[in-house]
């Protein structure tokens, strides 16, 4: 398969790539000389940009586990962990306890050595001219949209909500880093730091218009070059995706109507409503209907699948959760037969046997792509709910209905009230982002309380959903 030979060269690649990230972040004149050749052929620039995508995917410390299925899923109690594992510190909120404050290290100093890697390719992409490559265009939006999408990840971990009370922590969020170098970025205040993520997405939205016409409704997963399989790229869909995300974040609910109904609208993203396409979904891979964009990962696979073989009863659907896909609806939830092995309500979402060691019974089809869902079209329909919830009951009814009916269960507009509440869109929010690091942010947006094993937390408590930043980083500030 093209795909699997394309990228199975940038894994074995990778390390020169990435080692060349050694060589690539250093500064001295040697590295100079090694980024120019690098940076000075439309190939270079490419694989620059697939080393991104990859240390993003395989980093246990990003997305092939903390910021999926790891931090976000535990800190709800949607998993459990071994009291023996770092995180199980992170969990009960002991933030001072030495085994939390390297899981904070963990995940500080890998997210901004990614986003020092995307400054230095930008430090040599953005200055030349758009008819100097092909596909220059697409590079510099990429690029843009990366950084911005890193930051929004540091700050949803590491930040205050917009609705905290605290003026000072709110002043004080996390730095946005826009240059590569020596010099120390100053913290911005949460504010400024989603100022600066709408600005980089907007100019990123600019740069990525022929995305138009490359993202396709129907997809495969042939890798022809740069330009195809755009869904593991951060296309022009994915940017408004994520504008959608950053206002909903901010509180900006119009705005964020506005950027989620531009990627329905496309009609590149359809849901799945036919018994053909949910029998055709594949664990452990991208939804090559509903994914606007997700990372090719097998490490991801594969570590989610070790955690199910090892240690299967950490990956079980409590019964708090198990009940809303059965209780709160009208019909067949299609998720709980398709994500869980509902005979020990296991999640099974991204479990794929296809890399484990000594298996013999693979389960990947070829057709489709291991790896994280980052962004799915279905939040982009909660965002339209959500916004009209006040100013026009009958359209959020609308929108939340056409996920829900895609999911096999009864239209909320047939039902006894004919409406829906604000606990409505938090309950499907809840069955259809299980396990994919999504519904923890939705809470913390929201100040919701949490109950779970171990502990009741607070949702107007800061500690609840804020990851303190670490002392050793304060320290080095100081220096």
């Amino acid at each position: 398969m093209k795909r699997m030979k394309k990228y199975s060269y940038i894994l074995l690649a990778l390390p020169l790539l990435l080692g060349s990230c050694e060589a690539y972040l250093d500064v001295n004149p040697k590295s100079e000389v090694t980024d120019k050749e690098l940076f000075s052929t439309a190939e270079g620039c490419e694989d620059a940009i697939y080393g991104i995508y990859t240390e993003m995917g395989t980093n246990k410390n990003l997305f092939a586990y903390a910021l999926t299925f790891g931090y976000p899923e535990l800190m709800t109690g949607n998993f459990t962990i071994s009291q023996s594992d770092n995180m199980a510190y992170v969990v009960q909120r002991l933030w001072e306890h030495e085994n939390a404050v390297t899981v904070a290290e963990n995940l500080w100093i890998n997210g901004y050595k990614a986003i020092g890697y995307v400054n230095k390719a930008l430090m040599h992409v953005l200055p030349k001219s758009d008819d100097e490559f092909r596909h220059i265009r697409l590079y510099k939006g990429e690029l843009l949209a990366l950084r911005a999408y890193l930051h929004f990840e540091m700050a949803r971990i590491f930040a205050v909500p917009f609705a905290s009370g605290d003026a000072a922590a709110k002043a004080k969020a996390i730095p946005y880093v826009t240059k590569y170098g020596m010099e120390v970025t100053p913290y911005s205040s949460l504010e400024k730091v989603f100022e600066l993520i709408v600005a980089d997405l907007t100019e990123a939205e600019k740069y990525l218009a022929a995305d138009e016409e490359l993202v396709t409704a129907t997809r495969t997963n042939a890798s022809d070059g740069f330009t195809s399989c755009r869904i593991t790229h951060l296309n022009l869909y994915a940017v408004q995706a994520l504008l959608a995300r950053a206002y909903w974040t901010m509180g900006n609910l119009d705005l964020a109507e506005d950027y989620a109904e531009k990627v329905i609208d496309s009609g590149k993203f359809p849901l799945m409503t036919t018994a053909e396409a949910w029998n055709a979904v594949e664990t452990g891979t991208l939804n090559m209907q509903e994914t606007v964009f997700g990372l090719y990962s097998t490490q991801y696979t594969y570590n989610f699948y070790r955690n199910h073989i090892y240690q299967g009863g950490t990956l079980a659907l409590s019964g708090q959760y198990s009940e809303i896909y059965t209780t709160d609806q009208s019909g067949t939830d299609k998720r709980y037969s398709a994500w869980f092995d509902t005979g020990n309500s296991w999640c099974i979402k991204h479990y794929n046997k296809m890399y484990a060691q000594g298996e013999t019974n693979p389960t990947y089809s070829g057709k489709s792509i291991p790896g994280p869902s980052l962004i799915r079209i279905p939040e982009m329909y909660y965002i339209v709910a959500e916004a009209n919830l006040t100013k026009d009951p009958d359209k959020a009814t609308e929108y939340l209905d056409y996920v829900v009916k895609s999911r096999d269960l009864t239209p909320f507009a047939d039902r006894e009230t004919g409406k829906i509440t604000e606990s409505n869109i938090i309950n499907e929010r809840r069955k259809e982002f299980f396990a994919d690091g999504e519904d923890f942010f939705n809470m913390k947006r929201l100040q919701l309380d949490i109950t779970m094993p171990g502990g009741n937390f607070a949702g107007t408590d800061d500690a609840t959903y804020t990851m303190p930043v670490p002392q050793s980083v304060e320290d080095n500030y100081r220096q």
